[in-house]
């Protein structure tokens, strides 16, 4: 008995650790494509004689479409299952790059690198993210620092890898190959399994026998349907304030990967300088994730705490980088964005964990990915726009630094906003939960549900069928008193007794 403990203890670690792995090597892949866009950018102005801020558009596309897909993705994975849909969008991935080897005009770039391939990215990003928190439950915020990180590895890899596919086989030729590595994260996805919270769910769904149409429609209780987007979840203050923070702060983030690269360029840097220095950012990131995944893990400060922290530092060194116009400076801006903006999206995941419980995090997540994605359509546009119009990126620097503090200021303010939002005490129940009787709408809901399948399923097993005779009978015992007179409205067919 003791050797079967262990045999099984051995097997679920293997299998936290298979995730773990799968996770972080398609976060190196996609996000190490998506932050050394730059690198594409600069070259998309050089070949295509494009301007800066319409040739933003593509990436900011790209990138638009990784978050907003979040609720499709994440319902999709529910519904079938997280390896599918992940390999599904390696392979859609690959296949816009692919194509835009062959492609002799910049406007196809929107089609292929902007739409396929941020289509395909979309269906990656939300369930990674999500994913690796049903696995992990002590160590949640290491493991997603650690997961996270993986971003960091492919940040400071993935420039390198660009340049050198560039340089080697020019613009189109590159295309080919970042395809091919793209490609991997089909592998990377057939490693995923199912969490057993979901799989489990979904074998009571399965196990349930089909019924005629008029049995269908004497149930009892049936499911409501959970839409793709929950937009009540917004009601929760302070998932709505993390909502707006992280919107706010990923405007300025995501943009630093189209205004870093270019403002070096601006300054007379060299093509290996600039390489360098957007790898320092990924390089820094892979070990300040996990850090700070662990300090968090620590309970010495609050999540919050060490995001504002985060956002405060970024701001001040991005109003203060145009001041400074030299290769050494350069890296050190490289090191403080890898470190600091990390800690916002290495606990992003475990911050929307305190406000929601495990089995709605796909649901918490996909809306925030969503919310995300409106920072992202604008962003990179924006920097360029304000470049176009001031002849140089030192504005943009400091849009995006006060950007970074509102975003501090938003988590900052979480305490009042929510005192004020939540001034009847009896309205939330421990800051972040639903109205107490929408949670009871939904606990009545669930556990009927969860009866129903089961008593119909035993019934199926064992070859019976309940008749109406037996069911009366049942009913008649039973002691639950059914809200809205639904057992007036309906024929019940199945057991109430242990509701």
């Amino acid at each position: 008995m003791h050797g079967l403990s262990f045999s099984n203890q051995n097997a679920i670690i293997g299998e936290k650790l298979i995730m773990k792995t799968a996770c972080t090597s398609l976060y190196m892949m996609q996000s190490g494509v998506t932050k050394s866009f730059g690198i594409l950018y600069t070259e998309l102005l050089v070949t295509y004689d494009a301007g800066a801020g319409n040739t933003a558009w593509i990436g900011s596309l790209q990138t638009f479409l990784y978050f907003s897909m979040g609720p499709i993705a994440n319902y999709l994975a529910v519904r079938f299952s997280f390896r599918t849909v992940v390999m599904t969008g390696g392979l859609l991935m690959s296949t816009g790059y692919l194509v835009s080897a062959f492609v002799p005009r910049i406007e196809w770039m929107f089609l292929t690198i902007g739409v396929i391939s941020g289509f395909g990215g979309g269906l990656l990003y939300s369930p990674c993210t999500t994913l690796v928190s049903f696995y992990f439950e002590k160590r949640r915020a290491l493991a997603n620092g650690v997961v996270l990180s993986g971003s960091g590895i492919g940040s400071f890899l993935f420039p390198y890898f660009f340049r050198y596919a560039i340089d080697t086989f020019g613009f189109h030729g590159a295309m080919f190959l970042i395809s091919a590595v793209v490609l991997h994260m089909c592998v990377a996805g057939a490693l995923i399994r199912q969490p057993h919270q979901l799989a489990k769910r979904k074998r009571l769904s399965d196990d349930e026998p089909e019924v005629n149409a008029n049995q269908t429609k004497q149930r009892l209780f049936k499911r409501k349907k959970k839409p793709i987007v929950d937009f009540s979840l917004l009601r929760i203050p302070r998932l709505a304030m993390y909502v707006i923070s992280l919107t706010i702060n990923i405007f300025a983030y995501s943009s630093s990967f189209v205004v870093f690269p270019a403002y070096m360029q601006s300054i007379g840097l060299e093509g290996h300088e600039i390489t360098i220095a957007l790898s320092m950012v990924g390089a820094t990131e892979v070990f300040a994730r996990s850090f700070f995944g662990w300090l968090a893990d620590l309970k010495i400060f609050e999540k919050k705490t060490i995001m504002i922290i985060s956002a405060a530092a970024s701001g001040t060194s991005a109003i203060f980088i145009p001041f400074l116009r030299n290769f050494p400076a350069m890296i050190a801006y490289g090191c403080v964005l890898g470190i600091f903006p990390g800690a916002f999206w290495s606990l992003m995941a475990v911050a929307m964990l305190d406000c929601v419980k495990l089995d709605r995090l796909p649901s918490a997540m996909g809306l925030l990915t969503m919310f995300l994605s409106l920072g992202l359509v604008l962003g990179q546009p924006s920097m360029g726009w304000i470049d176009d119009a001031t002849g140089s990126w030192d504005m943009s620097f400091r849009v995006m630094g006060v950007c970074y503090y509102i975003s501090g200021v938003v988590l900052l303010l979480e305490p009042l906003i929510e005192k004020i939002w939540c001034s009847d005490p009896d309205e939330i129940d421990n800051h972040h939960e639903l109205p107490k009787e929408e949670q009871i709408k939904m606990l009545t809901n669930d556990e009927n549900d969860a009866k129903s399948s089961g008593d119909i399923s035993d019934h199926f097993h064992n070859g019976t069928m309940l008749s109406d005779t037996s069911f009366k009978a049942n009913a008649s015992n039973s002691k639950v008193t059914v809200s809205n007179n639904q057992l007036e409205k309906t024929a019940p067919i199945v057991t109430l007794m242990d509701v």
